[in-house]
């Protein structure tokens, strides 16, 4: 986890403060300073970035209260919200059955991909098969048998090597960034990951020696969509949420955000 000076956390806390109610008034963010880029970092200057930036700072700006900013480790998101720490979570949260027994969803904001990514020197090549449950194809587990594969803490990557590839050792990282670094090291075989978060790497000189293997089928245990998680039964907050993101999306903000930060990324 990176860290970063006092006085730049609260600098990049007030960019996303809007106060359109009485101060006592309050809904909280929980979100996470470590660097997901186009989801959001907090850049050199203090000042948060990235379309889960963008988009909270508009869903704020439509709330009938205060929205306040309260930042964690990404995997001490769900933990404070459920210990009412915070009141709704952004941090690239994919939906999953697993995250609903334990938190409500909001109206999804973007649908993003999942990529299997190794060195261009490694010519093993990664198909797929059809899933046991019947959920469509995956990555074939006797190819990665017996291989590393990196993937972030609590993701719906780590999930998914959990409950297919279990002939493969899965190693854990607090964040994205560290299991990348970890594949550069050649401490891991390959790495799982997001498909905007590892094209943005292989596009650095950094990522020149490595490819994408296999984009990974959609399947229901790799997330729905990706959204705000609010305290599950916060009907209140739920619908606070929703409404906002509906206006967005109505008034366009969101797919503008989106292609700001994603499409015209690539």
């Amino acid at each position: 986890m990176h860290s970063f000076k006092s006085k730049i956390i609260a600098g990049a806390a007030l960019l996303l403060t809007a106060g359109l109610a009485h101060a006592e008034d309050t809904i909280r963010l929980g979100m996470t300073p470590e660097p997901y880029m186009p989801f959001t970092e907090v850049n050199a200057s203090g000042e948060w970035e990235g379309l889960e930036a963008d988009l909270s700072r508009a869903v704020c700006a439509k709330l009938p209260v205060k929205c306040e900013i309260k930042q964690m480790a990404w995997d001490g998101l769900i933990p404070s919200l459920n210990e009412k720490k915070v009141d709704f979570i952004i941090g690239a949260f994919s939906i999953t059955d697993d995250r609903r027994k334990v938190v409500d969803f909001s109206t999804p904001y973007y649908t993003e991909g999942t990529s299997f990514v190794g060195a261009k020197s490694d010519s093993t090549k990664i198909t797929t098969v059809d899933a046991p449950d019947g959920s469509g194809k995956i990555v074939d587990p006797s190819i990665v048998s017996g291989k590393i594969i990196g993937v972030q803490t609590s993701s719906v990557q780590a999930a998914y090597v959990a409950k297919y590839l279990k002939g493969a050792e899965a190693k854990s990282y607090d964040t994205a960034d560290n299991s990348v670094a970890d594949l550069v090291a050649g401490r891991v075989d390959y790495v799982l990951i997001p498909d905007l978060y590892i094209q943005t790497f292989l596009k650095t000189a950094a990522g020149a020696d490595y490819e994408v293997k296999l984009t990974v089928p959609k399947n229901t245990t790799l997330g729905e969509g990706v959204a705000y998680a609010i305290r599950k039964g916060d009907a209140d907050t739920l619908t606070k949420i929703n409404t906002a993101l509906a206006e967005l999306d109505k008034d366009g903000t969101t797919q503008k955000l989106v292609d700001k930060w994603i499409f015209d990324k690539k």
